[in-house]
């Protein structure tokens, strides 16, 4: 399952332009080269979202939706080489909160806004008793 859809991207660029960075000639967009651009996009979103949560993110959240779109249109741009400056800007703003993420200083928006398969347990520990102490060395 993916994050975003072709129709997601649609809504921020124009078919035109998505067909220019997808296509080789046409009007119309190449559908494998934007599922290869939002499968990208989402592995990204995974690598980082994985440290903290149970990939893939299920729900999608509108916030996950919006990073995989700026993901995908970045990695589309990149196949022309020629990223425009606010592409780039929204690129590396949305690996900055996925490192955010990734930190345990942002959180991504799970089922009923909690964090999706992080161990709130607190673990225990025991060991042996002593052996040396200051009491049981003062004979030496």
């Amino acid at each position: 399952m993916s994050y975003c859809a072709q129709a997601d991207l649609l809504k921020m660029i124009p078919q035109k332009e998505l067909a220019e960075l997808t296509a080789e000639s046409g009007d119309a967009p190449d559908d494998e080269v934007v599922a290869e651009a939002i499968s990208k996009a989402d592995a990204e979103i995974d690598s980082y979202a994985g440290v903290r949560y149970q990939v893939p993110l299920s729900p999608v959240s509108a916030q996950v939706k919006a990073l995989s779109v700026a993901l995908a249109i970045y990695h589309l741009y990149g196949r022309r080489s020629v990223a425009p400056a606010v592409r780039r800007q929204q690129y590396e703003a949305a690996v900055a909160f996925l490192k955010a993420v990734a930190a345990g200083q942002a959180v991504l928006e799970g089922q009923a806004g909690e964090l999706a398969g992080v161990n709130r347990e607190v673990g225990e520990m025991s060991s042996a008793s002593r052996i040396f102490s200051r009491d049981n060395q003062s004979d030496w």
